[in-house]
C-alpha cells in the first residue's frame, strides 16, 4: 500500500497536473479516477515552483492531535480500526480533529500569504482525500470480514476527513489569490470535483458520505470568475475610447463574466430540479432551498459585468437581463412563500447594490452614445418605484454615488467628442440638471438624506469645460458660486450647533462642499480657452468684430471676478496654475495693447508677492517647480509672461521678479 507519509508531489511531473487522486493498493501508484484538482507546477519556473508548494510532514503537520500517536492513519492502525465501539468513537474524534487542524491551517495560509495559499490549501486537501480513501477501503475490507469488528463497522459509519467547508476554504484561498482567470479555473475545478464524487465508481459505496456542494461553493466559484473578469481586462493596455476596437483584455473580461453568469444558471437550475424532486417525493428528497440564489450571488454575477474595464453595450445589456431576471424571480417567489409584517421573504430582491451595479456597467459602456442616457433612466426609475412604494422589504432610493455615475458618464462622453460637438452643451445640460435634483432633494430631507458634495459639482465643472460652449464660461461661474454658497450654509450651520443655536445632525456636522484651488482654476481656464469659441469664420464685418471683442472681454471679466473670488476666500488660496491661467486669458481674449501689458505685469508681480502653499513635488523636475522665494511662480508662469509682453518689458520685469526672489530667499 502507498504510504501516506509520502508527499504527491514527488509523484508530479513538472509541468504536468495531477487532476485526480485515487488510491491502489496492489500497486502502490496514483491514477486519475475522480478528477480531484491538486496544486499544479510549471515547467518553465522551478524558482516558481519551490515558492508554490510545500513540503509536507504529515506526522509534524498532525503532532498537535489529542491522541498520544499520530492521527495520520497506516496499515496496522487500519486493521484494527473497527475493533470495538469505544475504538470506532476514538477514532472518529481524532479525524475529526485532523479535519479541524488542517483547516485551521488553510485560514492561516489565507492570512498570512494570499498569493500562494491556494496551491498550499489544494495540497492539503490531497493529502486529506489520499487518507480518506485509505479509510474507505480499510472500512470495506472489515466489513466484508466474518469477525466481530464487521459487524461494528456494518453498523456505523467510516470517519469523514473532507466536509463541504474544507473545499470551500480551498475555493476561497483562491479567490483571495487575485490570480483572475487562472484562479477563476482552479475554483471551477473543486466545484466539479465535488459534484463529481457522488458518480465516482470507485466509492459509491459512500458517496453519500462525500461533501456535496453548497450554497457557499457555488457563490464563491461565481466570485471568482467575477473578480477574474475585472482583472484579466485590466492587463491590457488603456482604451482607446475613440477607437471602435474592443481590447483583447475586454474580451478576456466578457468570457470571464459570462463564465460566472453560466454558474449562476446552473445553480438556479439545480435549486429548481432539487425543488422538483422535493415536491414529488418529500421524504427521500428533504430539500428546502439550500442552493437557491440570493441577492448576494445575483450581485456578485453584476458586479463581474459591470466592472469590466472597458465594457460594451454588450456587456451593460447582460447586466441588464441579469436585473430584469430577478425582478422576474422576485415577483415569482413573493407569491409562494410566507410574509413577515407584511413583507415578501424572497430570497431574491434587487437591492441598491443591484441598481448600482447596473447603473454603472451602462456608465461605463464604451463604443455606445446610449449609455449615459440608459443609466440615468434607471436612476429615474430607481427614484419612481421609492416614491410610489415597493414590496422589497428594503429602500432603493438612489445615494450620491448613483448620482455620479450618471454625470460621469455623461461629462466622459462630453470629454471624448470634444470640441465643436453641438451635442455637448446639451449634455452638459443634463449634468446640471441632475446636479439640480440632488440640491432639490437636499431640501426635502430624504431618508437617507442626498444631497450634493464637492465631487458633484466638480463633475458638472468638468462638464462645461470639456464642452467648449459659447456660454461654458458663465455656466461654469454659477456653479462655482452655488459651490461657494453651499460651503457657507455648511459652515454656518456648523457654527451654530458649536454655539447650541441649533438642531445637532450628521449629516451637517461634515463639510461635504469645500472648493479647492482646483475648482477656481478649472474655470479660469475654461475662460482662458474660449478665445475663437462660437466665432464664425471668414468674417471681416467691423460690427462683427466688435461684437466678438465685446463677449471676449465678458468672458475675461468672468475670469477676473473668480480670482478676486479665491483671493478672498478664506479656504482656498491661489497657485501658479492660477497665475498662468490668467495671463493666458489676458492674451487669449484682450486686444493687444499697453493696457493689456499692464494687466499682465500686474497679475505677474501679484504672483510672485502671494505665498506659494503648494507641496514641493517628488515627480515633478526641480527646473520646472517655484524657486525659493519666487512665490508662485513657476516655469508656466514664465512661459505665459513671455507671450504676453514684449521682449523690453519682459526682461525689465524679469529682473524685477529675479532681485525680489533673492532678497526672499535670504529671510
Amino acid at each position: 500500500m502507498l504510504s501516506v507519509s509520502r508527499s504527491i508531489s514527488r509523484r508530479c511531473r513538472p509541468g504536468v497536473l495531477v487532476s485526480s487522486l485515487s488510491l491502489k493498493k496492489n500497486s502502490g501508484v496514483i491514477e486519475e479516477e475522480v478528477g480531484f484538482p491538486t496544486s499544479h507546477y510549471y515547467a518553465h519556473s522551478y524558482r516558481y515552483r519551490a515558492q508554490s508548494t510545500i513540503s509536507f510532514d504529515a506526522a509534524a503537520y498532525f503532532s498537535n492531535s489529542p491522541s498520544s500517536s499520530t492521527t495520520m492513519p497506516n496499515d496496522r492502525r487500519h486493521n484494527n480500526l473497527a475493533s470495538s465501539n469505544n475504538n470506532n468513537n476514538n477514532i472518529s474524534i481524532e479525524h475529526q480533529y485532523t479535519r479541524q487542524q488542517a483547516e485551521n491551517q488553510i485560514h492561516q495560509w489565507i492570512k498570512n500569504n494570499p498569493l500562494i495559499a491556494p496551491y498550499k490549501a489544494e495540497e492539503c486537501l490531497a493529502k486529506l482525500w489520499v487518507e480518506q480513501q485509505q479509510i474507505f477501503d480499510d472500512w470495506a475490507a472489515t466489513s466484508q470480514s466474518s469477525s466481530a469488528a464487521a459487524s461494528a463497522a456494518a453498523s456505523s459509519s467510516p470517519p469523514i476527513l473532507i466536509t463541504p467547508n474544507t473545499v470551500n476554504l480551498c475555493i476561497s484561498a483562491w479567490c483571495y489569490s487575485k490570480k483572475g482567470q487562472i484562479a477563476a479555473e482552479r475554483a471551477q475545478r473543486l466545484l466539479n470535483w465535488m459534484e463529481n464524487l457522488q458518480s465516482s465508481s470507485s466509492i459509491s459505496q459512500f458517496a453519500s458520505l462525500l461533501p456535496q456542494p453548497n450554497y457557499q461553493s457555488y457563490a464563491l466559484a461565481i466570485e471568482a470568475w467575477s473578480q477574474a473578469a475585472v482583472i484579466e481586462s485590466s492587463k491590457g493596455s488603456a482604451t482607446n475610447n475613440n477607437s471602435k476596437a474592443i481590447p483583447d483584455a475586454t474580451k478576456v473580461g466578457f468570457n470571464c463574466a459570462k463564465r460566472a453568469e453560466d454558474l449562476l444558471m446552473r445553480m438556479q437550475a439545480k435549486h429548481e430540479e432539487f425543488q422538483r424532486l422535493s415536491e414529488t417525493n418529500r421524504d427521500y428528497y428533504p430539500y428546502h432551498s439550500e442552493l437557491q440564489p440570493d441577492t448576494n450571488v445575483f450581485n456578485k454575477v453584476l458586479m463581474g459585468w459591470s466592472q469590466i474595464r472597458g465594457g460594451t453595450k454588450a456587456s451593460a445589456i447582460r447586466a441588464m437581463r441579469i436585473l430584469d431576471l430577478m425582478q422576474e424571480l422576485h415577483h415569482h417567489q413573493s407569491s409562494d412563500v410566507p410574509s413577515w409584517q407584511g413583507i415578501g421573504l424572497s430570497k431574491v430582491q434587487p437591492n441598491l447594490h443591484t441598481y448600482k451595479c447596473v447603473i454603472y456597467a451602462w456608465g461605463h459602456a464604451s463604443h455606445t452614445l446610449e449609455g449615459p442616457d440608459r443609466a440615468e433612466e434607471i436612476l429615474r426609475h430607481m427614484l419612481s418605484i421609492s416614491k410610489a412604494g415597493n414590496n422589497l422589504g428594503q429602500e432603493v432610493l438612489p445615494d450620491e454615488e448613483c448620482f455620479h455615475i450618471v454625470m460621469k458618464a455623461h461629462a466622459e462622453l462630453v470629454r471624448r467628442r470634444g470640441r465643436g460637438d453641438i451635442s455637448n452643451a446639451d449634455r452638459a445640460r443634463q449634468v446640471t440638471d441632475l446636479l439640480n435634483w440632488m440640491e432639490l432633494l437636499a431640501v426635502r430631507r430624504t431618508k437617507p438624506k442626498i444631497e450634493p458634495n464637492t465631487e458633484s459639482y466638480r463633475i458638472a465643472l468638468s462638464a462645461w469645460a470639456w464642452s467648449h460652449h459659447i456660454d461654458a464660461p458663465k455656466q461654469v461661474e454659477e456653479i462655482l458660486f452655488r459651490m461657494i454658497r453651499a460651503c457657507e450654509l455648511n459652515r454656518n450651520k456648523m457654527r451654530d450647533i458649536e454655539n447650541g443655536l441649533g438642531s445637532k445632525d450628521s449629516s451637517v456636522t461634515t463639510l461635504a462642499v469645500t472648493p479647492e484651488t482646483k475648482d477656481f482654476n478649472t474655470i479660469i481656464n475654461c475662460c482662458s480657452f474660449a478665445r475663437g469659441v462660437g466665432v464664425p469664420k471668414d468674417e471681416f464685418d467691423d460690427e462683427i468684430k466688435l461684437s466678438q471683442q465685446l463677449a471676449l472681454k465678458e468672458t475675461y471679466d468672468v475670469a477676473e471676478g473668480v480670482l478676486e473670488a479665491l483671493l478672498s476666500f478664506p479656504y482656498a488660496q491661489p497657485d501658479s496654475a492660477t497665475f498662468a491661467g490668467m495671463i493666458r486669458a489676458c492674451v487669449n481674449l484682450l486686444p493687444d495693447t499697453n493696457e493689456r501689458d499692464v494687466r499682465v505685469i500686474d497679475l505677474f508681480r501679484l504672483a510672485y508677492q502671494s505665498p506659494n502653499t503648494a507641496v514641493k513635488s517628488l515627480v515633478r523636475p526641480e527646473r520646472l517647480q517655484v524657486p525659493a522665494g519666487g512665490g508662485c511662480v513657476d516655469a508656466n508662469v514664465l512661459r505665459q509672461l513671455r507671450y504676453a509682453l514684449p521682449t523690453e518689458e519682459y526682461i525689465r520685469i524679469r529682473e524685477e521678479f529675479e532681485e525680489h526672489r533673492r532678497n526672499n530667499s535670504r529671510k
